[in-house]
Protein backbone atom coordinates (compact mmCIF):
# COMPACT_ATOMS: atom_id res chain seq x y z
CA UNK A 1 0.00 0.00 0.00
CA UNK A 2 2.69 2.43 0.76
CA UNK A 3 4.90 1.67 -2.52
CA UNK A 4 1.46 2.55 -4.11
CA UNK A 5 1.33 5.60 -2.81
CA UNK A 6 4.74 6.62 -3.18
CA UNK A 7 4.03 5.97 -7.00
CA UNK A 8 0.81 7.97 -6.95
CA UNK A 9 2.75 10.70 -5.22
CA UNK A 10 5.75 10.66 -7.56
CA UNK A 11 2.90 10.70 -10.63
CA UNK A 12 1.31 13.72 -9.34
CA UNK A 13 4.57 15.63 -9.04
CA UNK A 14 5.61 14.88 -12.34
CA UNK A 15 2.55 15.75 -13.58
CA UNK A 16 2.54 18.87 -11.53
CA UNK A 17 6.05 20.03 -12.91
CA UNK A 18 4.69 19.20 -16.60
CA UNK A 19 2.70 22.43 -16.21
CA UNK A 20 5.69 24.60 -14.84
CA UNK A 21 6.82 27.71 -16.80
CA UNK A 22 9.94 27.90 -18.15
CA UNK A 23 12.52 30.87 -18.09
CA UNK A 24 13.10 31.57 -22.25
CA UNK A 25 14.79 34.50 -22.01
CA UNK A 26 15.37 38.07 -19.55
CA UNK A 27 16.61 41.47 -19.87
CA UNK A 28 16.75 45.09 -18.67
CA UNK A 29 16.52 48.44 -19.95
CA UNK A 30 15.87 51.92 -18.37
CA UNK A 31 12.14 52.90 -19.10
CA UNK A 32 13.31 55.74 -21.65
CA UNK A 33 14.76 52.92 -23.91
CA UNK A 34 11.51 50.39 -23.87
CA UNK A 35 9.80 50.29 -27.35
CA UNK A 36 6.38 49.32 -27.11
CA UNK A 37 5.40 48.84 -30.21
CA UNK A 38 8.02 46.27 -30.07
CA UNK A 39 7.21 45.28 -26.67
CA UNK A 40 11.20 44.72 -26.11
CA UNK A 41 14.22 47.39 -25.36
CA UNK A 42 14.96 49.55 -28.48
CA UNK A 43 17.82 47.92 -30.09
CA UNK A 44 20.86 47.61 -28.31
CA UNK A 45 19.95 49.22 -25.42
CA UNK A 46 18.80 45.94 -23.36
CA UNK A 47 21.38 44.57 -21.38
CA UNK A 48 21.47 40.61 -19.93
CA UNK A 49 23.79 38.74 -18.17
CA UNK A 50 25.70 39.90 -14.86
CA UNK A 51 27.92 42.57 -14.22
CA UNK A 52 25.16 45.72 -15.00
CA UNK A 53 25.84 49.05 -13.31
CA UNK A 54 23.38 51.16 -13.42
CA UNK A 55 23.37 55.05 -13.35
CA UNK A 56 20.60 56.51 -10.75
CA UNK A 57 21.88 59.85 -12.43
CA UNK A 58 20.58 59.14 -15.83
CA UNK A 59 17.96 56.70 -15.04
CA UNK A 60 14.57 57.06 -12.82
CA UNK A 61 12.73 53.95 -14.17
CA UNK A 62 13.95 50.81 -14.75
CA UNK A 63 12.23 47.69 -17.47
CA UNK A 64 12.68 43.87 -16.32
CA UNK A 65 11.98 42.15 -19.30
CA UNK A 66 11.11 38.09 -19.33
CA UNK A 67 9.86 35.41 -21.99
CA UNK A 68 8.15 32.71 -20.23
CA UNK A 69 7.39 29.05 -21.78
CA UNK A 70 4.06 27.48 -20.40
CA UNK A 71 1.87 24.88 -21.25
CA UNK A 72 -1.17 26.54 -19.71
CA UNK A 73 -2.16 30.17 -17.67
CA UNK A 74 -0.01 30.38 -15.02
CA UNK A 75 0.55 33.13 -12.64
CA UNK A 76 4.77 34.53 -13.00
CA UNK A 77 6.02 37.17 -10.08
CA UNK A 78 8.52 39.13 -10.59
CA UNK A 79 10.33 39.58 -7.45
CA UNK A 80 12.05 43.44 -6.80
CA UNK A 81 14.61 42.54 -4.17
CA UNK A 82 17.66 44.78 -2.32
CA UNK A 83 19.78 41.85 -0.85
CA UNK A 84 21.65 42.97 3.09
CA UNK A 85 19.23 45.50 3.21
CA UNK A 86 16.43 45.18 5.62
CA UNK A 87 12.75 45.48 4.06
CA UNK A 88 10.41 47.69 6.58
CA UNK A 89 7.25 46.88 4.16
CA UNK A 90 6.62 44.98 0.73
CA UNK A 91 4.69 45.98 -1.70
CA UNK A 92 2.26 43.69 -4.01
CA UNK A 93 1.65 44.72 -7.92
CA UNK A 94 -1.33 42.78 -9.49
CA UNK A 95 -1.30 43.43 -13.02
CA UNK A 96 -4.79 42.01 -13.73
CA UNK A 97 -6.62 43.83 -10.77
CA UNK A 98 -4.12 46.73 -11.31
CA UNK A 99 -3.86 47.69 -7.48
CA UNK A 100 -0.79 47.91 -5.20
CA UNK A 101 -0.92 47.49 -2.06
CA UNK A 102 0.89 46.09 1.05
CA UNK A 103 2.00 42.43 1.29
CA UNK A 104 -0.12 40.41 3.37
CA UNK A 105 0.37 37.35 5.53
CA UNK A 106 -0.47 34.69 2.42
CA UNK A 107 2.17 37.04 0.63
CA UNK A 108 4.84 37.08 2.96
CA UNK A 109 4.53 33.42 3.98
CA UNK A 110 4.91 32.74 0.29
CA UNK A 111 8.39 34.97 0.71
CA UNK A 112 9.47 33.06 3.53
CA UNK A 113 8.58 29.47 1.99
CA UNK A 114 11.06 30.48 -0.91
CA UNK A 115 13.78 31.90 1.87
CA UNK A 116 13.18 35.78 -0.16
CA UNK A 117 15.08 38.53 2.36
CA UNK A 118 15.14 41.82 1.16
CA UNK A 119 12.03 42.03 -1.33
CA UNK A 120 10.60 45.22 -2.23
CA UNK A 121 7.90 45.07 -4.42
CA UNK A 122 6.61 41.56 -5.67
CA UNK A 123 5.02 41.76 -9.15
CA UNK A 124 2.19 39.58 -10.37
CA UNK A 125 1.21 38.54 -13.56
CA UNK A 126 -0.50 36.08 -15.72
CA UNK A 127 0.90 34.50 -18.68
CA UNK A 128 -0.86 32.75 -21.30
CA UNK A 129 -0.01 29.44 -22.64
CA UNK A 130 2.66 30.05 -25.41
CA UNK A 131 6.04 28.92 -26.51
CA UNK A 132 7.18 32.52 -25.36
CA UNK A 133 4.90 34.59 -23.69
CA UNK A 134 6.29 38.06 -22.41
CA UNK A 135 6.03 39.83 -19.89
CA UNK A 136 7.27 43.33 -18.02
CA UNK A 137 7.71 44.96 -14.91
CA UNK A 138 9.23 48.20 -14.12
CA UNK A 139 10.90 49.94 -11.08
CA UNK A 140 11.60 53.76 -10.73
CA UNK A 141 14.92 54.00 -9.07
CA UNK A 142 16.13 56.88 -6.40
CA UNK A 143 20.13 58.17 -5.52
CA UNK A 144 18.74 56.77 -2.24
CA UNK A 145 18.37 53.16 -3.89
CA UNK A 146 22.24 52.68 -4.52
CA UNK A 147 23.40 49.37 -4.40
CA UNK A 148 23.18 45.91 -5.49
CA UNK A 149 19.83 44.53 -6.21
CA UNK A 150 18.20 41.74 -8.17
CA UNK A 151 15.34 40.41 -9.79
CA UNK A 152 14.04 37.02 -9.57
CA UNK A 153 11.32 35.05 -11.53
CA UNK A 154 8.98 32.48 -10.16
CA UNK A 155 5.98 30.25 -11.28
CA UNK A 156 3.49 31.45 -8.31
CA UNK A 157 3.05 27.61 -8.02
CA UNK A 158 7.18 26.56 -7.36
CA UNK A 159 9.36 26.55 -4.74
CA UNK A 160 12.61 27.63 -6.46
CA UNK A 161 13.35 30.12 -8.58
CA UNK A 162 13.20 30.20 -13.11
CA UNK A 163 15.88 32.74 -12.92
CA UNK A 164 17.32 35.73 -11.64
CA UNK A 165 19.98 39.21 -12.48
CA UNK A 166 21.51 41.05 -10.68
CA UNK A 167 22.12 44.22 -11.06
CA UNK A 168 23.76 47.34 -8.94
CA UNK A 169 22.59 50.95 -9.25
CA UNK A 170 25.23 53.05 -8.58
CA UNK A 171 25.71 57.13 -8.93
CA UNK A 172 28.34 57.57 -11.63
CA UNK A 173 29.03 59.50 -15.25
CA UNK A 174 29.26 56.51 -16.72
CA UNK A 175 25.97 55.08 -17.07
CA UNK A 176 24.41 51.78 -18.06
CA UNK A 177 27.23 49.53 -18.70
CA UNK A 178 27.96 45.88 -19.12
Amino acid sequence: MLRMFAVFMMVLVLAASGFAAELVSMKLCPAKDYDSATKDCAAGKGFEGSGIVVDLSKVASLQFLTSVKTAEDVEIYHVWIAPGKASTKVLVYDSTKKSLQEANAADLEWLKERKIEGARVIIKMTASASERFRLRSSKKVTPGMAGLWKVQVYDSMQPTCLGEMEFTLALSDKGITM
